[in-house]
């Protein structure tokens, strides 16, 4: 019996190992992919610790715009005010006065003759030339929301006021800040020529005359930013 015992033994432990061997080739492999997946599968403690420790901050990026740092667009009452001064203002009526003057001095138009009754005329005639000049710029910059004021210059140096004191008189400045050619500008003083003449001027005067004074009116204003920027800004 030992020895059939023994004998058996012998045969079935070959069987035994081969049947071993056999059920763990069956187990499935880990493959490459599955181990990458497993890895990012983990959490990642170092880059945790390090978030901990350095939050990442994100900073507001400021707006940017082409307004200038130092321009502010003024207020309607502002505006209406300048509108006021221009038009009946002290030193509106007394450049009205100095003109009517040099016009009775002139004896242009003739047809007004001289005297007081002639100066009357004639000052009567440019305070409704800057009433329709004042009208129109003030209402086509209120229309189009453009800054027609003068402001004496913020730069330094001689030339550099002369030329932000000239470039303001055919210029306007939109609610950004940024300077355009003025349309209420140049308008207004045609416009506060061309009407006279064909209106209330004699007949011999016409819309030709007209264009003739709005530009030198708009010549005119080169002078007076000139003398508002470097010896009096009323």
């Amino acid at each position: 019996m030992r020895v059939l015992g023994s004998i058996l033994l012998a045969l079935l432990t070959p069987v035994v190992m081969c049947s071993q061997s056999m059920v763990r080739s069956a187990e499935p492999k880990p493959t490459i992919p599955s181990i990458f997946s497993e890895r990012l599968s983990r959490p990642n403690l170092k880059n945790k610790d390090r978030s901990d420790r350095d939050p990442v901050q994100v900073k507001a990026v400021p707006a940017v715009t082409d307004q200038p740092a130092d321009y502010q667009f003024p207020s309607a009452q502002k505006r209406f005010t300048r509108f006021v001064n221009g038009t009946v203002g002290p030193f509106s009526l007394l450049r009205t006065a100095t003109t009517s003057a040099i016009d009775q001095w002139d004896d242009s138009p003739e047809e007004w003759e001289q005297g007081s009754k002639g100066y009357g005329k004639r000052f009567a005639s440019n305070f409704g030339k800057n009433v329709i000049r004042q009208t129109t710029q003030y209402g086509l910059s209120e229309s189009l929301r453009l800054d027609t004021g003068f402001e004496k210059s913020k730069r330094k140096g001689f030339w550099p006021r002369v030329e932000d004191a000239l470039v303001q008189n055919v210029t306007s400045r939109t609610r950004s800040g940024k300077r355009i050619i003025s349309t209420p500008i140049i308008a207004g003083a045609y416009a506060g020529s061309i009407i006279p003449a064909e209106t209330w001027y004699p007949d011999r005067y016409s819309y030709k005359d007209g264009l003739r004074w709005g530009t030198y009116s708009l010549l005119s204003g080169f002078g007076i930013n000139l003398v508002r920027e470097f010896v009096f800004n009323w």
